[in-house]
């Protein structure tokens, strides 16, 4: 265990970490008279006038063993909240190993949820195919007064967001359709809900026939996954997660270029971000109701690969005319939704999805897009964000773009026009809502950080399923 909550000062300790949002915090009287004078000479000489976070480091004698103490100041207590808070603990503790004892100085940095899953996101590298395996890890007594709940959040959801975050790396010849499906069975068994596992044939009795057009040419087979969690057995109310599955994109016959290839085992981000909300729903024993769905497939090519100009059936009964194979995840999610609302009843649905370049185009990579047919719930997801290091804006949802998605030949096609693309691709999952109260993330840019954001390091972030967890749990 890397993190563990105390009562009492231990002197054992040879690090030490003093976090503070007060320049003129008092030094406790756990240190020796020398180390408390000396740090607060350090803090008096040190200019806080940007009102950033800044680290003071020093080794000093405590009695008759050298200690290192760190003093951590967080910022301006009137600026800070729960995402600034966050990127400055991350900052501040990153690079620090060993055991450690933190404590805070004053109330507002007494924060044991988010020290619980900074420690986890620092501790966090994938090295399972790396022959040098990370040896150094931070370990943390934190000394609190606080009466703790049985789970900390934050630890726990620290700790799902590296599973997150484990799927998501995984390349594609292991993390399979098969394999995905296996993943949520353990979690499921792990964090307490029920999995059921559909195979194509079953699919197809279903008449998932826009998802499984997707899968058609693939080597490794497509599963519907369904996760069921039930808090509240006196609540009729349903809560609906779709993810988008595609656990490896190659474009189909509108072939990507190697260059946009290689991320493309990350297209399973959407499945992996909701498989992580249900471990964090089911773990956290929320009192609410929900089913999640992932139609996880690959988009290949081969011979019976689907085509540019086909038209395709889905589950929904209506007709779409392929102009781009690789516009295939909204494919697959319209047969997952239909799916969800018309099978497992659910009374809304939140989907997350990889699925367009152009959000990055508009919002970069640190902002999800966030689409919806309901403003009310849009800006309650939103709000839900402000306990995490995540942000989200929600994009215009105008019926305009709706002509942009008619064909000649069909009741629509999937792609429209190149201008506007996430909110082209947005209308055209909307049209398979039924009317359901509906919010659709295309986490495209944030599933994955490329060493820009100081709080993510390169690789995939694992956020988004935190906000979604603080939604539904509000």
């Amino acid at each position: 265990m890397n993190f563990k909550c105390v009562k009492k000062f231990d002197g054992k300790f040879e690090k030490y970490v003093l976090i503070s949002t007060n320049i003129d915090a008092t030094i406790p009287n756990h240190f020796t008279e020398v180390v408390k004078a000396t740090l607060t000479q350090l803090i008096k000489k040190e200019d806080f006038s940007s009102e950033k976070c800044k680290k003071i480091e020093m080794n000093t004698l405590d009695g008759d063993k050298v200690i290192n103490v760190t003093f951590l100041y967080l910022g301006n207590p009137a600026k800070l909240n729960a995402k600034n808070i966050r990127e400055n603990l991350y900052t501040g503790l990153k690079g620090i190993t060993g055991e450690v004892m933190i404590i805070p100085l004053d109330e507002k940095s007494d924060n044991v949820d988010a020290i619980a899953e900074i420690i986890e996101h620092i501790n966090y590298k994938f090295d399972k195919y790396l022959s040098e395996k990370k040896k150094e890890f931070l370990k943390v007594h934190y000394l609190t007064n606080k009466k703790l709940p049985k789970l900390i959040e934050g630890y726990e959801l620290g700790k799902i967001s590296n599973i997150v975050k484990d799927m998501i790396n995984e390349p594609a010849e292991f993390m399979t359709p098969h394999m995905l499906a296996k993943t949520a069975e353990k979690l499921g068994k792990d964090y307490g809900f029920e999995v059921e596992i559909l195979d194509e044939k079953m699919a197809a009795k279903l008449g998932m026939h826009s998802y499984l057009s997707v899968a058609r040419a693939a080597h490794h087979r497509p599963y519907v996954i369904v996760m069921r969690y039930f808090g509240n057995p006196e609540s009729e109310y349903k809560y609906g997660l779709v993810g988008k599955g595609l656990t490896y994109d190659t474009g189909g016959l509108s072939l990507k270029p190697t260059t946009g290839m290689v991320g493309m085992k990350e297209d399973m981000g959407g499945a992996a971000t909701m498989i992580g909300a249900m471990c964090s729903i089911a773990k956290m024993q929320l009192k609410k109701n929900v089913t999640c769905v992932v139609a996880a497939c690959e988009n290949s090519i081969g011979p019976n690969a689907y085509r540019p100009g086909d038209i395709v059936n889905t589950m929904n009964g209506k007709t779409v005319e392929v102009t781009n194979t690789d516009a295939e995840g909204r494919l697959t999610l319209i047969d997952a939704l239909t799916y969800i609302i018309r099978k497992e009843k659910v009374d809304e649905v939140i989907d997350a999805a990889t699925l367009t370049g152009a959000i990055l185009v508009a919002l970069g990579e640190d902002v999800t897009g966030v689409f919806s047919n309901d403003n009310e719930a849009a800006k309650k997801l939103i709000a839900a964000s402000d306990n995490w290091n995540e942000y989200f804006w929600q994009m215009p949802m105008f019926d305009g773009f709706k002509r942009y998605l008619k064909s000649d030949i069909a009741d629509m096609q999937n792609t429209g026009s190149r201008f506007g693309g996430s909110v082209n691709a947005a209308k055209f999952l909307e049209e398979f809502v039924e009317g359901k109260k509906w919010i659709h993330l295309d986490i495209a840019g944030t599933v994955f950080a490329n060493g820009g954001n100081p709080y993510y390091e390169k690789g995939p972030t694992g956020q988004v399923f935190k906000t979604i967890y603080s939604y539904i749990k509000a």
